[in-house]
């Protein structure tokens, strides 16, 4: 009886010892996952990344289309592309309509800056400054952030929603939502 009382408390320790394992490991693995739903880039680098790239582009590169290409991801530069030449006389202009019909799917053509340039609407602009980057949302796939684009010179101030994502371990502008 003795032997059949000893086996038991045997199971009984191996077994508590063991439920104390999986709890430990699960309670690690809800910690991990609490960061599943972030992206990679994270708010400091992506606002330090348009700080610096639209400053550049504006400021040292003259806002040319292969910088704006390099910026950007592919499907994004071929939207803007057509947004900004919407409704010129060009045989490759698309009318507002017919952006819309290509697009919508995929872009808010309502806020995709129609028949005005990559970042900012204005023509002309003297120094342009990142003013404030800050959060709006992130997941795992793609990180959004509120930002103000400003002319001091000009006393202008663009207020931009820009999408990032990584493409290729690089960081590319997926979509920009323009309102003013």
């Amino acid at each position: 009886m003795k032997r059949y009382i000893l086996i038991a408390l045997l199971f009984g320790t191996i077994s508590c010892q063991n439920k104390s394992a999986q709890n430990s490991t699960a309670q690690v693995d809800s910690i991990a996952n609490q960061d599943f739903d972030k992206n990679p880039i994270g708010e400091a680098a992506g606002c330090k990344w348009i700080k610096e790239n639209v400053e550049q582009f504006f400021n040292n590169e003259n806002g040319s289309n292969n910088k704006m290409q390099a910026l950007t991801t592919p499907e994004y530069y071929e939207f803007k592309m057509d947004a900004i030449n919407t409704g010129l006389s060009m045989d490759s202009s698309l009318t507002e309509f017919e952006l819309n019909q290509k697009w919508k799917s995929k872009f808010d053509v309502a806020t995709a800056g129609v028949g005005s340039g990559f970042l900012i609407s204005g023509q002309d602009w003297k120094k342009i400054e990142v003013s404030s980057c800050e959060l709006l949302d992130e997941n795992a796939e793609q990180i959004n952030l509120k930002v103000l684009i400003s002319d001091c010179e000009f006393q202008t101030d663009y207020h931009r929603d820009i999408k990032l994502i990584l493409q290729n371990n690089q960081i590319k502008i997926a979509d920009i939502k323009e309102y003013d």
